[in-house]
């Protein structure tokens, strides 16, 4: 089989990037992340360079902690189930590099003004939210056919985009299997697409079997060969996640990959052949399960409670790692909601079956079963924008009386500022979701403040009639948190506890929150599982005890997580 000349060396494709140029990085989360092309790229040490990117996360701390970037472009950045990114904190509180925060939609939006050589491109306002007048990341459009006013962002044009994919044919088409993020539009923005494959297959295989998104060799810049070269991140069909690689490598500092890949690499190939079935029928033996006995813990209460949310009738959108809004999600696909539309992977997997939490796994056995694959403007054009999302559950760090979360910056009381990882999409979908709901593991001042420092994500579009005109489905505000449950208020748009949870007293809700607490009138004490719920969640919904990870930290966090990776591998070692 003769290659075309777009197939290079690792060393030869890196030498694409110079210094004052831009990157994309294709991938998400801990999935496809060209790892071997960026370390390559780090050892010429390049300079000034401009980060564009969804989520910066694990690139972005590599790029970080070399000083190659200048400035960077983002939605959000953290380690996802590991906490903090640590050299983006630090250098966004030190105000050192610029930082140019996107709602997602207004990423996604200009990404595709500069894919289709377009000067503008138009999408609903952020209403309720700080970000367009902080960052200016886009600006108001008075439509002059409907009168109404929209957000309106310039194209954003990338000169690198560096992506690790499936496969590529001999000719330099390249085939990404599985969900495709913001690759394909990233890919049409960008002036140099530099891939890393980890298999060459003929043209032929790639007409017979079909099995992903395809970008056509004419986008294609140049690609290196290059077998586990997401490694420790995931490719799948061929390897998952190496989430105990990661967990070492954020030990250190500077970050160092891929220690583990020898121990490893016969778990994380053998990983993807696990089935659903087998996965499931695994927990059925007490002994592969963590054990829990005794009342309702406060997590379980919160899943619970989360879980009488939805119906068979809803469509769930799962983001970035978030383990107790997954366990309500499967919770109620398992005991009153079988129908209950879910989405993971950052609506990557569309229409996922019910299957126990894992962390190893999960994309593996959502690609099974799920319906279909999108990719993050498919989520955004064809269901976020037209109101199709009934619930996305979000994690917040900060939320004020109003009903309004921050999860950008807050201010210390010693000056300065304490970086978070962003908003995400929060500021789009706080409006465009039918239901805005937030939850908080930890109920304390600190959480609970009169007024948030900066409104990250708020319901601009609250009333029923104002969401009905703009398009938009009524729904309830609601904040979960370990004490109490809070909605929003249509008469005072203030928040108010809708029901206080089992054994929590008033005085212990009021102590815990910076502002006055207002209880409603038809306030009630929050429905516990039964007995048999209970069952179904320890049991064959969380049996790995996942969702606790958010309600533990310090050493106590590390330990379960360290338990948890090594049932995982133990299973594949059985199957």
């Amino acid at each position: 089989m003769k290659l075309s000349e777009k197939f290079i060396t690792l060393n030869n494709l890196s030498k694409y990037i110079k210094n004052g140029t831009s990157i994309g990085i294709g991938g998400h989360h801990f999935a496809r992340l060209p790892i071997a092309l960026i370390n390559e790229l780090l050892k010429k040490n390049p300079q000034d360079l401009e980060f564009i990117s969804w989520s910066g996360g694990l690139a972005l701390e590599l790029f970080l902690q070399k000083k190659s970037i200048k400035k960077m472009q983002i939605c959000f950045s953290s380690l996802d189930i590991f906490g903090l990114a640590p050299s983006f904190r630090k250098i966004c509180e030190e105000q050192s590099i610029e930082v140019v925060d996107w709602s997602a939609l207004g990423l996604i939006k200009a990404l595709r003004a500069g894919q289709q050589n377009l000067d503008t491109e138009i999408f609903q306002f952020p209403w309720g939210s700080n970000l367009p007048e902080k960052t200016n990341y886009c600006r108001k459009y008075l439509d002059p056919h409907t009168n109404k006013t929209f957000a309106i962002v310039p194209p954003l044009k990338i000169d690198n985009f560096l992506l690790h994919a499936t496969r590529a044919d001999e000719d330099g088409n390249v085939e990404i299997h599985g969900p495709r993020a913001l690759d394909t539009i990233m890919a049409g923005a960008s002036k140099n697409v530099l891939v890393t494959v980890d298999e060459i297959v003929s043209r032929q295989t790639l007409i017979n079997e079909q099995k992903g998104s395809l970008i056509s060799k004419n986008f294609i810049t140049a690609i290196s060969h290059c077998n586990f070269g997401a490694y420790p991140t995931s490719s799948v069909p061929y390897y998952i996640t190496d989430y105990e690689d990661l967990s070492e490598s954020f030990k250190s500092s500077p970050i160092i990959l891929g220690k583990k890949i020898k121990k490893n690499k016969s778990f994380v190939k053998k990983a993807n052949k696990l089935k659903p079935k087998q996965f499931i029928q695994h927990f059925k033996n007490k002994k592969n399960r963590v054990s829990v006995q005794g009342k309702p813990t406060s997590d379980e209460i919160m899943a619970f409670a989360l879980s009488k949310e939805y119906n068979n009738e809803s469509l769930c959108s799962s983001g970035a790692v978030s383990p107790l809004a997954n366990v309500s999600y499967f919770l109620a696909k398992k005991t009153h909601a079988p129908k209950l539309m879910l989405t993971t992977m950052t609506y990557g997997h569309h229409d996922v079956d019910f299957r126990p939490m894992t962390i190893s796994f999960s994309e593996v056995l959502d690609r099974q079963s799920c319906v279909n694959y999108w990719g993050g403007d498919d989520s955004y054009s064809i269901y976020y924008q037209n109101g199709q999302i009934t619930h996305e559950v979000i994690g917040a760090a900060q939320i004020d009386r109003f009903g309004d979360v921050n999860n950008i910056e807050i201010k210390k009381k010693s000056g300065g500022l304490l970086r978070l990882p962003g908003q995400g999409g929060m500021a789009d979908v706080a409006n465009l979701h039918q239901n805005f709901i937030c939850y908080v593991t930890k109920h304390s001042k600190l959480s609970f403040v009169n007024k948030v420092d900066y409104v990250s994500a708020g319901r601009g579009v609250f009333q029923d009639e104002d969401r009905k005109k703009a398009g938009l489905k009524p729904g309830k505000v609601k904040i979960f948190t370990n004490l109490c449950v809070f909605e929003k208020s249509f008469k005072t748009g203030l928040l108010e506890v809708v029901s206080i949870h089992h054994g929590v007293f008033k005085n212990e809700i009021e102590s815990n929150t910076g502002f006055k607490v207002v209880y409603a009138k038809n306030c009630i004490i929050t429905p516990k599982p039964t007995n048999r719920e209970l069952k179904i969640l320890r049991e064959e919904v969380d049996p790995l005890n996942i969702r606790k990870l958010e309600f533990v930290s310090g050493e106590d966090r590390m330990k379960l997580f360290k338990e948890i990776l090594q049932k995982e591998k133990e299973l594949i070692r059985k199957i």
